[in-house]
C-alpha cells in the first residue's frame, strides 16, 4: 500500500528505535531521513519507490563521487534509504537489508561493466547532475532486464529490443516520466554506439514521445483569502501557518522552497526573495509584497523560537524546533487550512500547498500574463512546465505567440 514519505520515516522511526539503538544513531538515521524526505519533495514526489530509492542511491554515489559527501555520510544515507525501502515494501525492519552495496550490484558482471562506462561517459557530457543519475537509472533498469530476454552481452542488441525495451520501461515508468525515460534509452543507444558496443539502436527509439497536458484545479480568488484568514491568529502556528499560506498564495512558491527558506534570503532593504530553488537549483528572485512581508516579520518578531541555531524561516514550533519538513508539515498545513473552510474548499481542487500554486498561475493567465512571465515568476526553466496551466483556460489554450512583457506584482488585493 502508498505511503507518504512522511509517515514511512515516522513508521521507521518507530521500528528502529525499538531496537534500542544509542540515541545518537537514531539521530544520525533521523538526518539521514530528512534527506530522502527533501530528496523526494524536489521531485514532487511523495512517496517512496522503488524508483526514487534507485534514484537516490545513484545521487549519493555521483556527489560522494564528487568529492561533496565523506565517505561516512555516502554510507548513512545508503543505509537509511535502504531500511526506509524495506519497511515500505514488508512493514518491518531487518539489519541485514541495509548491507545492500552499490546499485549496480544486482547487474550481472559484463552487463555491470556497461553500465559503469556509461555512467563515466555521462560525466563527460556537461549534463546537470540529477540529470545524470536519472539517466544511468533507465540504462541500469534496462540492463537488469535483458537476461529475462536471454540477452548477456549489449553486443547481441538488436533494434526490436530496443523497440521492446520501450514497452517494457513504459511499465515501469508513470506516463508523465515516459517522455524524459525514452530520451535516456536514446543517449544510452549512443553511448553503446560511441564506446564501440554496438551502432544503429538509436533509430529504434521513438523520436518522439507526447506527455499528456493535465488540467489543473484551481481555487477562486475568494476561496484562496478563506484558506488564508482560517488560520488562529491567537496561537504562534497559527500565525506562522499565516504567513506560510500567504506566501505560496502570493508567489506561488514550491512547498520545498517554503520549507528551505532562510533568513538570509529575505533581503528587507530592497523588499525582494532571493532564493536557489531546490527543484531545478537555479537562482529566483521575487517581489517581498506587502502582505506577505508583514505576516513574516510578524512571525520572526514575536513567534520564532528564539536561541535556536537553524536558520530556516519557518520552524517547528514545538521542540525539537527544526526546519518544517515539505512532504508532511506543509501538506497538513495546508489541508488544515482546506478542512476550516469547508464547503467553500472542498471538491477535487486538492488539499496541499501546490493548489496555491496553481491558483496563483492561472489568475495571472486570467490577467492576460503572457505565459514565459508565468513561467519565470513561477521559477520554471521554461515555458513547457507551465502549460499545463493552460488546460484550466480553453480560450487561451489555442494562444501560442505570447510576447515577453513585465508584470507588476498587485500590492493590494480585493
Amino acid at each position: 500500500m502508498s505511503v507518504p514519505v512522511g509517515e514511512l520515516i515516522a513508521r521507521t522511526d518507530s521500528a528502529v528505535t525499538a531496537l534500542g539503538l544509542a540515541p545518537s544513531t537514531l539521530w544520525q538515521y533521523r538526518w539521514a531521513w530528512s534527506q530522502v524526505e527533501l530528496f523526494c519533495s524536489q521531485r514532487g514526489d511523495d512517496e517512496l519507490t522503488d524508483e526514487i530509492t534507485a534514484e537516490f542511491l545513484c545521487f549519493v554515489a555521483g556527489e560522494h563521487g564528487l568529492g561533496r559527501i565523506k565517505d561516512w555520510k555516502r554510507k548513512l544515507l545508503r543505509k537509511a534509504v535502504l531500511v526506509l525501502s524495506e519497511v515500505a515494501r514488508t512493514g518491518t525492519y531487518r539489519w541485514s537489508v541495509s548491507r545492500r552495496r552499490h546499485p549496480n550490484d544486482g547487474l550481472e558482471a559484463v552487463l555491470r561493466r556497461v553500465q559503469e562506462q556509461f555512467e563515466e561517459w555521462l560525466t563527460g557530457r556537461g549534463l546537470a547532475l540529477d540529470t545524470q543519475h536519472l539517466y544511468a537509472t533507465v540504462a541500469r533498469t534496462v540492463l537488469a532486464w535483458l537476461p529475462e530476454r536471454g540477452i548477456t552481452d549489449v553486443r547481441q542488441l538488436s533494434r526490436e529490443d530496443v523497440s521492446a525495451a520501450v514497452v517494457f520501461l513504459g511499465g515501469r515508468y508513470r506516463p508523465g516520466s515516459m517522455r524524459t525515460v525514452v530520451t535516456a534509452l536514446r543517449v544510452w543507444c549512443r553511448f553503446l554506439e560511441d564506446a564501440g558496443l554496438r551502432a544503429g539502436l538509436d533509430g529504434a527509439v521513438p523520436a518522439v514521445f507526447s506527455r499528456r497536458i493535465h488540467a489543473v484545479r484551481v481555487l477562486s480568488a475568494r476561496a484562496v483569502e478563506q484558506l488564508v484568514d482560517s488560520t488562529d491568529p491567537g496561537t504562534l502556528t497559527g500565525r506562522r501557518d499565516r504567513a506560510m499560506l500567504l506566501l505560496a498564495a502570493r508567489t506561488g512558491l514550491r512547498p520545498g522552497d517554503i520549507a528551505g527558506l532562510r533568513l538570509q534570503d529575505i533581503d528587507w532593504r530592497q523588499g525582494q526573495i532571493t532564493l536557489i530553488q531546490r527543484k531545478t537549483a537555479t537562482v529566483l528572485t521575487l517581489p517581498l509584497l506587502a502582505d506577505v512581508g508583514a505576516a513574516i516579520a510578524e512571525y520572526l518578531l514575536h513567534d520564532r523560537p528564539a536561541g535556536v541555531g537553524d536558520d530556516h524561516v519557518f520552524l517547528r514550533s514545538q521542540a525539537p524546533h527544526v526546519a518544517l519538513s515539505p512532504s508532511s508539515d506543509l501538506y497538513h498545513v495546508a489541508a488544515g487550512a482546506f478542512a476550516r473552510t469547508q464547503p467553500a474548499s472542498t471538491g477535487e481542487a486538492g488539499r496541499g500547498m501546490r493548489v496555491l500554486r496553481a491558483s496563483l498561475a492561472t489568475r495571472m493567465l486570467e490577467r492576460d500574463t503572457p505565459l514565459p512571465v508565468i513561467a519565470g515568476a513561477l521559477g520554471h526553466r521554461g515555458i513547457d512546465s507551465a502549460k499545463h496551466y493552460l488546460a484550466a483556460d480553453e480560450d487561451r489554450m489555442r494562444q501560442c505567440c505570447l510576447d515577453l512583457v513585465g508584470i507588476e506584482p498587485d500590492q493590494a488585493r480585493p
